[in-house]
């Protein structure tokens, strides 16, 4: 029997940002993931991006994108950081899980507003940080059969 595909939504903004560092293609890769829907309030940037992914979905807020596609995971590409936090808090509050471009939020106070959401929803959060060069992440790629968010999360240095 297939194993059912983990549904990942790519949530960006053109000139804010964007898709970050390849958050929106590396889920093309992971052949247990599926990206079902993007999100962009950008009209031409979303029209690029869903060519770019093959995908037919796409919304202009993230909100829609949540509750209409249902992902599993979200992926929050933009680098710019004044909406991290209130678009985590949007996943958190639907059971979704995160995986986000770097950083985090803008302070203290959003980073235990989200750490609350992550333990109140019980959901993952985890940051991509480059560290594909860390001899043990390279060690535990290459030993791992994990699932895409544990990998996700090990990759990470901060997970929640």
């Amino acid at each position: 029997m297939a194993q059912k595909k983990i549904r990942i939504g790519v949530i960006g903004h053109t000139g804010r940002g964007n898709y970050g560092h390849g958050l929106d293609v590396c889920w093309l890769k992971i052949p247990t993931c599926k990206i079902v829907a993007i999100a962009d309030p950008d009209e031409k940037g979303r029209a690029a991006e869903a060519k770019k992914l093959k995908v037919s979905k796409t919304f202009s807020d993230y909100r829609q994108l949540m509750d209409e596609a249902k992902p599993d995971i979200v992926a929050i590409c933009p680098r710019y950081v004044e909406n991290h936090r209130d678009i985590f808090i949007a996943a958190a509050e639907r059971g979704i899980h995160v995986y986000m471009e770097k950083p985090l939020c803008r302070d203290l106070a959003e980073a235990d507003e989200m750490l609350e959401a992550s333990k109140k929803h019980n959901v993952k959060l985890a940051v991509a940080h480059l560290t594909r060069s860390k001899q043990a992440a390279v060690r535990f790629n290459c030993r791992s059969n994990c699932e895409p968010m544990h990998w996700l999360c090990f990759e990470s240095t901060f997970s929640l």
